[in-house]
């Protein structure tokens, strides 16, 4: 029993697979008993069993199977324990047409094989599984020649997958890089060095990648010189602040056939910062909003032409009416009639100002009251609203009807009484509201008139003829509340 022990001894140990090999009849196979193997393959066997590292042996013509408990543990129950002492041509017949060769290879003594990141499918549950390796074969001598082959291996499967997703979200990234709609550029170094563009970048400049990348930018984009953006770069190279531009002007020529044409650009040089804080680079974006500009420009045009004709037509308006309403010994109607017009002339002012899309509350409250001369007895709150054009109009009519009325009889015809202009917005089950409210204190004591003028009939309707108009006579000053949906008084 010693003496076996002794013979057995390089197979002390080694967890599971030297207790499965202590166990295992090898008289009955054709390696014989563990006594007569040769010296290389116990201490192959002996190294194999006591490493945590995967490692598996092929010996012999018939390649004769050991494996490690590590490498047990990349395999399943349709290999294991059935691999161990069988004949490797057949255990792994499945896959031989990848692993034969190599296995050959050594056998015949021309070296090592070194496999990376390998897909070598595995039969570890009753069918192929798509597993990656990482792997080497090595020769065991045996009587001056390769007796068998050491097999030292790592399952890579988990970080190739990750690999591979990692590789598909770069290459996503480079795609959305790539078709971004506004213009993207990585700049490198104290020289700019074009690191990356994308299309939209190369169509702004005219110029290819092959004219971009690996250049600095003032040998790229000469035109660009003399207009401040080398500079700006430079700057914030040096500094680290960010550059945010607007409506930036830029002439690019990128050839002599072609004309010098002016953009106008939305951007930000931003500085690209190491981990140690260093800045390594520029990271350029912005948009391309020539369009934009331009038919802002037109648009100032046509507003400026069309504030001219309204102008010559109220003015036409309102000398037609001094000839037609001559003869009239009554002026007072006279004098309202044209100061209704200018009420609507102001109101068009505002609204040209912003482009005839929408104006804020406050402005055009602030212009109806200018022409009275009593802004200091006009309390005015409320935040900042924008209405559509129609509500503009609307509303402007209606303080210059209230702003009269209250000169003339109510609280601004006296010394001590004043005026709270306020509004707020609301939200109902039926959306958000505006509620303005407009109310007298201190004036002559209030009676109810007994006719309804335009101006009355005006107020009524309420802003732009919508919501609801509730009006308060009490005789300690009068007060009108107006109340609409916002939705409807901020329609272009």
């Amino acid at each position: 029993m010693s003496d076996q022990n002794d013979a057995y001894g390089f197979l002390a140990g080694g967890g599971e697979m030297g207790a499965l090999m202590r166990a295992y009849d090898w008289q009955g196979s054709a390696l014989g008993a563990p006594d007569g193997w040769p010296q290389s393959l116990r201490l192959a066997i002996r190294l194999m069993l006591h490493s945590r590292q995967p490692m598996f042996i092929w010996w012999g013509s018939d390649l004769i199977q050991f494996y490690n408990d590590a490498y047990r543990e990349t395999m399943g129950p349709a290999m294991h324990p059935a691999a161990l002492g069988a004949k490797g041509r057949e255990c792994w017949a499945d896959i031989w047409s990848i692993i034969g060769p190599q296995i050959d290879y050594v056998m015949l003594g021309r070296g090592s094989t070194w496999q990376d990141d390998q897909l070598v499918p595995i039969n570890r549950h009753g069918q192929p599984e798509s597993v990656w390796w990482t792997y080497g074969y090595s020769p065991i001598d045996f009587e001056g020649a390769v007796g068998g082959v050491l097999v030292v291996c790592s399952d890579v499967s988990d970080k190739h997958r990750y690999t591979q997703e990692l590789q598909s979200r770069t290459e996503r990234l480079g795609q959305l890089f790539e078709q971004a709609p506004g213009f993207i550029a990585i700049l490198r170094g104290p020289n700019h060095v074009f690191e990356l563009t994308n299309a939209s970048y190369r169509k702004l400049t005219g110029r290819d990648e092959a004219s971009l990348i690996g250049k600095p930018v003032r040998d790229a984009v000469p035109d660009a010189g003399g207009q401040g953006f080398f500079e700006l770069l430079d700057q914030v190279y040096q500094t680290g602040e960010p550059f945010v531009g607007r409506r930036v002007p830029i002439e690019l020529q990128p050839d002599e056939k072609t004309e010098a044409e002016t953009f106008y650009l939305d951007f930000i040089y931003q500085a690209i910062r190491e981990s140690d804080g260093t800045i390594s680079g520029i990271f350029v974006e912005g948009q391309d909003v020539s369009d934009h500009v331009l038919a802002e420009e037109r648009l100032t045009l046509i507003n400026g032409e069309l504030q001219h004709r309204v102008k010559n037509t109220l003015a036409m308006v309102q000398a037609i009416a001094n000839q037609t309403l001559k003869p009239v010994t009554d002026r007072e109607p006279v004098e309202t009639f044209e100061k209704r017009l200018f009420a609507l002339s102001r109101a068009h002012d505002t609204l040209v100002q912003e482009n005839w899309s929408q104006a804020d509350i406050r402005i055009a409250t602030s212009s109806s009251l200018s022409a009275f001369g009593v802004a200091d007895r006009v309390a005015v709150k409320g935040p900042s609203v924008e209405l559509g054009p129609n509500a503009i109009l609307s509303l402007s009519m209606i303080l210059h009807e209230l702003t009269t009325n209250a000169v003339k009889y109510g609280a601004l015809s006296v010394e001590r009484g004043h005026v709270s202009i306020t509004w707020e917005v609301v939200e109902k089950e039926d959306g958000p509201f505006l509620q303005f409210d407009w109310q007298e204190r201190e004036g002559p004591t209030v009676v109810k008139p007994e006719h309804r003028g335009f101006g009355s009939k005006l107020i009524s309707r309420g802003i732009d003829g919508t919501g609801e108009v509730a009006l308060d006579y009490a005789p300690s000053g009068f007060a009108a509340h107006f109340t609409a949906p916002l939705s409807a008084l901020t329609r272009v």
